[in-house]
């Protein structure tokens, strides 16, 4: 059986220049960086997992934020070094190269919708393990039920797993995360389920 996240890497792999085309443009997420960064000290470390290019990762250092960009794309992570340098590894979220209780905030914007729900809880079990005590995660998913194989819009597959509102509640308090804040959005093309949590005290 073809395992979900490696076939949607690949396809990140063979699209990345059309991806940073289509989403080097972050004005939709100013809200939701800004959010994310006036919940943190100045300078503190943090990680944007499914980073892609780095185009997230450029917007949270202009905040004055030091961001790590991990993706387990290495196309992706490549094609947006020179437009957006700063650190990167190449790491799958479900296990995360990083010690524990290391970071101060991870930032995982439309990352974790290529994971199932039951591989999502491990990755969130992982972003609980890295952060300090009182560390801050951003979260976005898609709203909706099930999952499916996307590829009208690159013409290449993509896995989607969708969430509800209180699902996605649940798998936050489930690995050990208080909600703080939670909002609906929409973009262009989707809406999303917002959280920004901490960990638990």
């Amino acid at each position: 059986m073809e395992d979900p996240v490696s076939r949607t890497r690949d396809t990140y792999d063979a699209i990345a220049a059309e991806f940073l085309r289509n989403t080097r443009d972050r004005s939709e997420m100013r809200g939701w960086l800004d959010r994310f960064a006036a919940s943190l000290p100045a300078g503190v470390l943090v990680l944007d997992l499914g980073a892609g290019p780095g185009c997230d990762s450029a917007e949270l250092r202009k905040r004055g934020l030091e961001a790590v960009s991990v993706d387990l794309s290495l196309g992706m992570l490549r094609v947006g070094v020179r437009e957006f340098p700063g650190p990167r590894v190449l790491s799958d979220l479900r296990r995360l190269p990083f010690p524990s209780c290391s970071v101060y905030g991870v930032w995982a914007n439309a990352s974790l919708l290529h994971l199932s729900k039951t591989e999502a809880s491990l990755a969130l079990r992982e972003i609980r393990r890295v952060l300090r005590p009182s560390g801050i995660l951003h979260v976005s998913v898609k709203r909706g039920s099930g999952a499916e194989w996307e590829s009208e819009r690159y013409g290449r597959p993509r896995w989607f797993q969708y969430w509800s509102e209180p699902e996605l509640d649940a798998a936050l308090q489930a690995v050990g995360f208080d909600v703080n804040a939670a909002w609906v959005d929409k973009t262009t093309l989707d809406t999303w389920l917002i959280r920004l949590a901490s960990v638990a005290g």
